[in-house]
């Protein structure tokens, strides 16, 4: 048996086998067990239930893999060395054929992009179309080559072997939806782009009903009744009318299985909520499903394949919810929760008749297990651990905090201890999250246990800008950078000191993306908080950031909705980029970027690095990745990324 398929092998152990595996070495864990991949990603069974598929990670490379549950060995289908292309999702379109969807950088006129394709192969590794829409369709006699070729918007009413996808062969970057045979390679137009729309939705049926899109700031979604070809507007605002935004806008996230009811997220009461809205009805009147108080509802509805329902929701909440709503739902879901209690467990695959599930258990302080369960037996056995390495670890929970900023702003967000370290003061990393629209959630998180595991507390502040706390909160932080924002984050270091949680002489600040921004703006305007600081992927130069965005679509919406205007704005823009203000640095800088960086150009630490050195100062280091992308989904760079991490930060913390 060759490396490969025992490495394999060792991923699909027995419930047993895995307890014993998982027994904790002595000394610190291994960077590599928190920084690699994890062993398994987008595992999904065969529609029938008998086969199952899922892209492995080993040694750098991943390998999209097929096996019969319960088979000794895996089918290895494709590879990657994740060099050029990653494997960036995978579907079922019947029993026996996949639709593999890969990603990989690119350029168009000089601007940098991520480009999308999509590779059909049998489940046994046969008939394999190394890009598919390519035989579909000489792109080369057309307008326009797709960037993004794998857009993949559902079943197509066609015939069981095809797909809808969304395709902008017409005109650029306004798609049309084409019905997509992966056997054949036979591509056939079904909805015309009218203008404006950039996104499109199915029912379940296979027919397209909803479009999405924008002219300027104008927001519009489009829907159509079952069995009408009439398109009618369900909502029409201005992205930065917020008044309008909380009145009108909608967002819809799928179809019941009856095709006049349509799901969307929308405002209630402050916070968004879950809507169901019958497509008939002239009036488009909203029911109220689901609301939360105090969250958003910014996850997605839970769909049985078996009861062909929607059967609840799940979101972030404070340590994640699963609300279900269905009781047929809820008895399967409680047999769950009483095999393996105190995790979270949710179903993350099954075959169309529900008598054969994949169900993933997790917990905030512990990885993922893969569990099988085939229900006409009852029985259920364990599969795998996403991160064998840690499984079965003792590791520290994170802990919910609230407190209020100095202008009287509630804020909330997680801190997690050292590892097996006693009560009291600890060394700290403060951590800001990236986005900055988004939030930290207590759930597992190899950055933040990664940390704790090297003796340092680790606080995450979902500071004003987050998501998750309602539109007016989200709102507080546009065109906020550097300022409220990042008094938000000061606010928490000093919640912490004062709460005796933090020893105040030993405070790192580490970010990536607006967390790098934020790690450096925290050494310019409060550099007596921390020893040192920390930015992956990080903005330095907000006008040279919103330069770049110009280039592409959805900038008014964006970048410029969020950060502000180049011109008008450029006052506040230059006072609050660090790149202008690397003179007020003395705090001991680590910069780390990916040279493949679509989001935040390479450009912004290459640039900030010269401003530093151009100062004279001589206590920072600059990495660069030369492959490295925003995420760092290569495992050379993310191991690279923590071991700069772990040297820098020690020589401050320890």
């Amino acid at each position: 048996m060759n490396l490969i398929f025992r490495l394999l092998r060792l991923c699909a152990l027995s419930l047993a086998s895995t307890a014993a595996l998982a027994a904790p070495p002595a000394g610190p864990v291994p960077v590599a067990d928190f920084a690699g991949l994890p062993q398994v990603q987008h595992i999904s069974l065969s529609p029938d239930g008998k086969s199952m598929a899922y892209v492995m990670n080993v040694e750098g490379a991943s390998y999209l893999v097929t096996q019969l549950p319960g088979a000794a060995e895996p089918k290895v289908v494709l590879k990657s060395e994740n060099q050029k292309y990653f494997f960036q999702n995978m579907r079922w379109v019947n029993d026996h054929r996949l639709l593999v969807g890969v990603l990989y950088p690119g350029y168009r006129y000089g601007n940098a992009t991520y480009e999308t394709r999509m590779i059909a192969v049998d489940s046994d590794g046969g008939k394999l179309q190394g890009n598919l829409l390519e035989s579909a369709y000489r792109f080369d006699e057309r307008k326009h080559v797709p960037q993004l070729q794998n857009s993949v918007i559902g079943k197509s009413a066609s015939d069981d072997d095809s797909v809808l996808v969304s395709l902008d062969i017409e005109k650029g970057n306004l798609p049309d939806v084409y019905s997509l045979n992966v056997a054949t390679a036979r591509l056939e137009r079904v909805v015309n782009n009218t203008g404006g729309i950039y996104s499109w939705m199915a029912d379940r049926q296979g027919t397209v009903r909803v479009g999405s899109g924008w002219r300027d700031k104008e927001m519009r979604v489009i829907v159509r009744a079952p069995g009408s070809k009439q398109w009618h507007t369900l909502a029409t605002y201005t992205a930065d009318d917020y008044a309008q935004v909380r009145k009108r806008a909608v967002h819809p996230i799928g179809f019941a299985d009856d095709p006049r009811f349509l799901y969307v997220f929308a405002d209630h009461e402050g916070r968004s909520a879950v809507f169901r809205i019958d497509t008939s009805d002239p009036a488009f009147a909203r029911t109220l499903v689901y609301a939360d108080a105090q969250f958003d509802i910014h996850g997605g509805l839970i769909y049985s394949k078996w009861l062909k329902q929607y059967v609840g929701v799940e979101y972030a909440g404070e340590y994640g919810r699963q609300v279900l709503w269905n009781e047929q739902a809820r008895a399967l879901q409680e047999q769950f929760d009483r095999a393996l209690p105190g995790k979270t467990n949710q179903i993350i695959s099954s075959s169309d008749d529900g008598m054969r599930l994949l169900v993933s258990s997790s917990a905030v302080n512990q990885p993922a297990s893969i569990y099988w369960l085939d229900r006409r037996n009852g029985q259920m056995t364990k599969l795998l651990d996403t991160r064998p390495a840690l499984a079965g670890r003792a590791m520290p929970m994170p802990r919910a905090i609230s407190f209020k900023g100095r202008d009287g702003t509630p804020l909330h967000g997680y801190l997690t201890p050292p590892w097996n370290a006693p009560a009291g003061k600890a060394p700290l990393i403060v951590l800001p999250h990236g986005g900055p629209v988004a939030r930290d959630v207590a759930r597992f998180d190899v950055y933040t246990q990664f940390f704790a595991s090297r003796g340092w507390a680790v606080l995450q502040v979902n500071f004003r800008g987050s998501a998750g706390y309602g539109a007016e909160f989200e709102q507080a932080g546009f065109k906020r950078w550097g300022l409220e924002m990042q008094d938000d984050i000061t606010d928490s270091v000093n919640w912490s000191v004062q709460s005796g949680l933090a020893d105040p002489a030993r405070i790192c600040i580490v970010g990536g993306s607006y967390g790098g921004y934020a790690a450096m703006m925290g050494v310019i305007k409060t550099p007596e908080l921390y020893r040192c600081a920390v930015s992956i992927n990080g903005v330095a130069d907000l006008r040279d950031l919103l330069a770049n965005a110009q280039r592409y679509v959805g900038y008014e919406i964006g970048a410029e909705r969020i950060i502000g205007q180049w011109w008008s704005d450029r006052e506040r823009l230059r006072q609050t980029s660090p790149v202008n203000r690397a003179k007020e640095i003395r705090t001991p800088l680590l910069l780390i970027h990916g040279k493949e960086d679509r989001t935040v150009p390479v450009e912004q630490s290459r640039d900030m690095a010269d401003a530093l050195k151009d100062t004279g100062n001589k206590d920072y280091r600059y990495v660069e990745l030369p492959l490295g992308d925003h995420g760092l989904s290569r495992e050379e760079d993310r191991i690279r990324a923590f071991r700069e991490m772990e040297t820098f930060l020690k020589t401050y913390l320890d």
